[in-house]
């Protein structure tokens, strides 16, 4: 009977389902961004129809915040897992070989120039020249990876952990009003986001701490946030409404959806997958896009590359068409990718391990 109720309780605790449905939240924002990315318009004839899908589609950047906001959640926990150097090499082995690989790619079928491939690569000309040079995402989440280790250190030394995030947020704040002539016009897309981030560790902190269920005040007030994040969303995409800082539409609307869709949706697929009638279905949808989001980053790294590229190849195909092969092509492309990487590391570590072992081997017979 008691581990029934610490069951029952767990389910309740937003954070264990935010964990629980992760990897299907993380599928939803993969598509999503694609969505955003690739998408051609299929609905011509002007109404509300219409109006929905050109919404999905143009807040469909959200989605990088969303992963922003869970990349801050996993740090914590993963940072208390072995040194800082090993922090950063299981970072690194996760996130840099795609992001290298589509540039050798890209290099080598389209001529790319040595000097600007390297600097791609390297994530040099995300800082020097426009960040939207090669695959952006990845020189911003290796920054901000590379800066967690300091950040979480000082935040754990707060008191109030909730006061020092909201400090931090105002000190960005300040930072962002100070740099509105002065910072580069492209740089406020990954700027604008460094709040999502802190609130995630947060997030990733209360997680670890918050073992409570979730009261019917907390769902409800998080569903009040995501409609207003959803709503400001469109102020700021649509009626070009303005908020305080420059290129606004990639910041207030997507941190108050990034830090309540996550709960909201897996609060969704958890009723799915628990109603009698229905769990079958509900876990198949938790089991699809948890596929997605296996290999998100993989996803991304292909997407925009290939869409062109096979956009080019049928000119007069309809929209129906068009969208149906750059999705399913990039997604093949991307779990091909993904295993590339995955049996690369495999293979990579089996060899080190030989290596290691042979040296052994070699040493107690000397």
């Amino acid at each position: 009977m008691s581990d029934k109720k610490t069951e029952t309780a767990v389910e309740k605790n937003g954070f264990k389902l935010l964990a629980k449905y992760r990897g299907a939240i993380m599928g939803l924002a993969a598509l999503w961004i694609l969505f955003f990315h690739e998408w051609q318009m299929m609905i011509t004839e002007p109404g509300k129809a219409a109006e929905i899908e050109s919404y999905i589609k143009r807040v469909g950047f959200c989605g990088v915040d969303i992963f922003l906001f869970l990349s801050g959640i996993g740090l914590v926990f993963a940072i208390g897992k072995g040194s800082i150097l090993s922090f950063y090499y299981r970072r690194l082995k996760r996130v840099y070989l795609p992001f290298f690989i589509i540039g050798l790619i890209r290099f080598i079928t389209e001529k790319v120039d040595a000097g600007i491939f390297w600097k791609n690569v390297l994530c040099i000309n995300f800082y020097q020249s426009n960040m939207y040079s090669f695959l952006w995402f990845v020189p911003a989440i290796l920054t901000l990876y590379l800066l967690f280790p300091l950040y979480y250190k000082v935040y754990e030394k707060a008191a109030d952990k909730t006061l020092f995030t909201g400090a931090m947020f105002v000190l960005w704040l300040a930072i962002a009003l100070f740099c509105r002539e002065s910072l580069r016009a492209d740089l406020w897309g990954f700027f604008n986001r460094i709040p999502v981030f802190f609130f995630g560790i947060h997030a990733g902190y209360l997680s670890k701490t918050h073992k409570n269920p979730f009261s019917k005040t907390t769902w409800l007030s998080l569903g009040i946030i995501l409609i207003a994040g959803l709503y400001f969303a469109y102020l700021a995409n649509f009626i070009g409404v303005g908020f305080i800082v420059p290129t606004s539409n990639c910041f207030l609307p997507n941190l108050i959806i990034a830090v309540s869709y996550p709960f909201v949706t897996a609060k969704i697929l958890d009723i799915l997958c628990n109603l009698p009638k229905i769990n079958i279905i509900g876990k198949g949808i938790v089991r699809f896009f948890s596929f997605f989001g296996m290999f998100s980053l993989e996803l991304y790294c292909v997407q925009e590359w290939l869409g062109g590229k096979i956009r080019a190849e049928i000119p007069e195909s309809s929209a129906f068409m068009k969208n149906f092969a750059v999705f399913s092509v990039s997604i093949l492309a991307g779990f091909i990718l993904y295993l590339i990487v995955k049996y690369f590391w495999v293979l990579a570590e089996m060899a080190v391990s030989k290596i290691k072992n042979t040296n052994k081997v070699t040493n107690n017979k000397k």
